[in-house]
This record gives C-alpha cells, structure tokens and sequence, in this order.
C-alpha cells in the first residue's frame, strides 16, 4: 500500500512539475526580478545599476503626469469597452443562440474578426477611417466623412473602443451562447405556461442561470482593457496629443524608448496593485450574484 502511494505521488509530481516550473519562471520569477529592478536607475541593457530606492515610486506619484494620464485613459477605456462589448455580446448571442443554418452562418461573421490579429485588425481600420473615408467623402460630400477621426482626442477614444468591441465581440458571445443553451429549457417553459413574459424569462431566470459566463465574460473584457497595447502601438501611438496612451503603452515607452527600465517596472507594480483591487471587487459583485442565483 505504502509503495502503491509512494508511485501514485511520483506519478502526480511527474505531471505537475512541469506546470510548476512553467508558472515560476513564466511569472513568479520575473515579478521578483521587477521588485528589484524598481529600485534601480537602470537602461535595461547596460551593467551599470544605480540604487535609488524608492526614488522610481516617488517620481511616479509626484512628478510623472503622464503616467496618470494613462491610467485615467485605461479606466475609462476600460468601463466603456466592459459594458459595451458585454450589453451587445449577449444581446447578439439571445438571437444567435437558436440552432439553424441562419444563426450558424452569423455565428462565424461574428467570430472571424476574433480569429484575426490585432495588428491586422488596427492596420484595417486605419486604412478604412483614411483613405477609405476620404474616398466616400469625394463620391457622397457628407461631412461625417470628412471628420478627423485619428486628429481629435474625444473620436480617437471612441474609435480606439469601437475596434476593441468589433474584434472581440465573437468570443464573448461564443461564451454566452454557451451558458444560454445550458439553461434547463424545462425552467423557461414552466416560467412561460405561468405567463412570465419573454423578458421577464430572460431576467427572473436566463441571466441567474448565466451567471457564471457572465463573470468569465466580464473578468476576460477587463484584463483585455487593462492589458490594452496592440491597438495604441499600431493605430494611434498613444495620440492625438497623448490622449489614448495606455498604461501598458507608457510602460513600454519608458523602458524601450526612454530607457528607464527601472522607472517602467516600478510603473507596472503600482499598476497591478490598482488592477487587483478592481478585479477583487469585480469578481466579489459576480461571485455574490452567483451565490443569490
């Protein structure tokens, strides 16, 4: 017996040490090296290391705008594109959640620009919203067309978020379609032969039962928003005027541009503090939500 469980633990550490080492060197590692990078004024390449500190943290909250300026540009990218692409994810997946040749083919329309990198997607819209738009202008003289969609801070914003919204639309409505058709439809008809109405269905029961891919959904939406770099680095480079630079595109800035390599670590901790409180509250309301359903 002892021997029987002597091999089965072997067995067990065989296939979990693989996982183990992946995670400490793929995050435990490096979030220990950024600890102590943080401390340094440091270019990232050279051997010379100058200790500062806390001198990076105090730069950060006393003497750097622009990081905060980011913040406040992810935040609220983040509470637009969360609640957007979430309200029209679900909404597409109630009418594409029935099994026919119709909702088969809307399906995959919806899911192809998640299937396409973000590069692409950004160099897409970009050629769309210039000269794609400047040739509609000339054929139709609407001013729409004509309005400087990548020059003003307010329309930047809201293209950065209408991109981010139609590239990922289809895996979230992937997941709630999931979570639709796993609702018992014994419950639906019994709510309905007492005469619930259509939407008192759809709220008293389908969005309890859902619950869960509701909290995937949101979760996945706003580390998506808060991880925000490919759309800024290709579409906008952090302008018009710095007004859609990214926490994760300032950081980036400052350490392969500006070579401060300690200043931009230092910038990204502060950041993850901010990101797992959010986060933790985030998912204490779903959680709380799951548990009333």
């Amino acid at each position: 017996m002892k021997n029987k469980k002597t091999k089965d633990l072997a067995i067990f550490a065989l296939f979990v040490f693989p996982a183990v080492v992946f995670v400490l060197f793929a995050t435990d590692i490096p979030f220990v090296m950024n600890l102590y990078y943080s401390v340094f004024n440091w270019n990232g390449i050279g051997k010379n290391m100058e200790f500062v500190g806390l001198a990076n943290y105090v730069k950060i909250f006393t003497a750097d705008p622009l990081f905060w300026k980011g913040v406040r540009f992810t935040l609220k990218f983040a509470v637009f594109y969360v609640v957007i692409v979430n309200i029209v994810s679900l909404t597409v997946a109630v009418v594409m959640a029935r099994e026919n040749k119709v909702n088969s083919l809307g399906r995959a329309f919806y899911y192809i620009p998640y299937i396409i990198s973000l590069t692409a997607i950004s160099l897409i819209w970009k050629f769309i919203l210039g000269p794609g738009f400047e040739a509609l202008y000339s054929v139709t003289g609407w001013e729409f067309f004509n309005w400087s969609w990548l020059g003003t801070p307010k329309l930047a914003f809201y293209v950065v978020v209408v991109m981010a919204v139609w590239q990922n639309l289809g895996f979230y409505m992937v997941n709630y379609i999931a979570g639709i058709i796993a609702v018992p439809g014994e419950l639906l008809e019994a709510a309905r032969i007492d005469g619930a109405t259509s939407f008192q269905v759809f709220r008293k029961i389908t969005i309890p039962m859902i619950m869960p891919a509701i909290s995937i959904c949101m979760l996945t939406s706003m580390t998506f928003a808060f991880k925000l770099f490919d759309i800024i680095m290709v579409f906008t480079k952090g302008g018009p005027a710095n007004s859609t630079v990214s926490v994760a595109y300032n950081i980036y800035k400052e350490a392969f541009v500006n070579s401060k390599y300690g200043l931009a670590t230092a910038k990204s901790l502060v950041f993850v503090v901010f990101v797992l409180i959010i986060t933790a509250i985030q998912m204490k309301i779903t959680k709380s939500k799951e548990v009333e359903a």
